[in-house]
């Protein structure tokens, strides 16, 4: 099969699938207890510092989660939040933090206000800058979202934030893996991200950036066992003063060791951005007339996604994985403030991993022409 869905979930390593297995067994043979402690070094050092490099922050920086989404949440809900408070969004945001700022408008007043976009679809930033005033709490920017491949600038929005009192948050699901990623040049006090999409990582693994300004200010709701110690005497005291008592203490040892050998292997490099075969598609799909394209902005990388005039975007799928190549059949909800007028439920979305070849994309291209009503 020829893997175009990288954007849904990426193909792991032999390397990492073997290092999984290897764990796997040995809690099999040993037990899960015994199989962990002999992992230790890997599981409660090495990855945390691998993380760290990856994206320029330090080790007591980092907390593992099952998700992005839970991360994203965790994270949002450390904050103390009142009526009166605004926060401000992208019409790009993910629906799961939609659902997650739905609930804090309910029990708290909060208001969500979308920065509007310029013609192109980038960000309209001379907006931000008028609308950054003091009862902005939070600002939430999509890096790359999960309907298209625009790049939104991260680093632009940090610069226009800076001495600013409100919250950065950066929802890097997508963009982890397909580009460089260095939370100081961002500028951005909370930065989330998942280990199964062009990371490359197993799926149920996720971590989030959790800045020391943002610790400073936020408290999670829960601390779990192994992150906090609770006696009759003393009630609760923190193990934890790092990122990780933001964490819960049962986790999928066997996914993280994965993830370690992922983030290893994207330091090594292979990065999606502006690789041949994206360039190729994308000017290939942007010639065929039975296609809409969604290519909003300036810079676009790893995802091209479209309509299709003639075929339902499930069945243009379903084709394609039928003759060897996946792809994934969106939904516009998931992107709601964005693709909820653009003309259809689902669409074809299309998305590389760093091992894609223009060879790969041309044969993508000349399948998707012969599909017909």
């Amino acid at each position: 099969m020829i893997h175009f869905n990288t954007a849904g979930a990426g193909l792991l390593s032999a390397h990492a699938l073997e290092a999984m297995q290897g764990f796997l067994q040995r809690e099999r043979d040993q037990g899960g207890y015994e199989a962990e402690l002999a992992s230790a070094q890997v599981l409660d050092n090495e990855l945390y510092h691998n993380i760290a490099r990856l994206i320029g922050a330090q080790p007591g920086d980092i907390a593992l989660f099952d998700s992005a989404t839970k991360a994203w949440v965790t994270a949002l809900d450390a904050l103390d939040w009142h009526v009166g408070d605004r926060v401000l969004v992208t019409p790009y945001e993910y629906a799961g933090n939609l659902i997650a700022l739905e609930h804090l408008r309910q029990r708290h007043g909060v208001a969500v206000d979308v920065i509007p976009l310029l013609e192109n679809g980038d960000l309209d930033l001379a907006w931000l800058a008028e609308h950054l005033r003091d009862d902005v709490k939070l600002v939430s920017i999509v890096h790359v979202p999960s309907c298209c491949g625009i790049v939104n600038d991260v680093e632009a929005v940090g610069r226009l934030l800076r001495g600013h009192p409100c919250v950065f948050f950066v929802d890097a699901c997508q963009s982890l893996g397909m580009l460089p990623i260095d939370v100081q040049a961002i500028g951005c006090d909370v930065l989330t991200a998942a280990g199964r999409k062009f990371l490359c990582g197993p799926r149920g693994t996720g971590f989030a950036y959790l800045s020391e300004a943002f610790r400073a200010v936020a408290k999670p709701r829960f601390t779990d066992l192994h992150r906090a110690t609770f006696s009759v005497a003393n009630g609760v005291s923190l193990d934890q003063r790092d990122a990780r008592c933001f964490e819960y203490a049962e986790r999928n040892s066997a996914a993280f060791i994965g993830l370690n050998i992922a983030v290893q292997e994207r330091l090594a490099g292979g990065y999606v951005d502006d690789c041949a075969a994206y360039r190729f598609l994308v000017q290939a799909l942007e010639g065929n007339a039975q296609l809409r394209l969604i290519a909003p902005g300036a810079r676009q990388r790893g995802i091209v996604s479209f309509f299709h005039a003639a075929v339902p975007a499930p069945e243009v799928v379903s084709r394609l994985r039928f003759n060897g190549i996946n792809c994934w059949a969106g939904y516009a909800a998931h992107t709601p403030y964005f693709m909820s007028d653009r003309g259809g439920a689902r669409f074809v979305r299309v998305s590389l991993g760093s091992a894609s070849t223009v060879s790969q994309a041309e044969q993508f291209v000349h399948l998707l022409r012969n599909i017909h009503q």
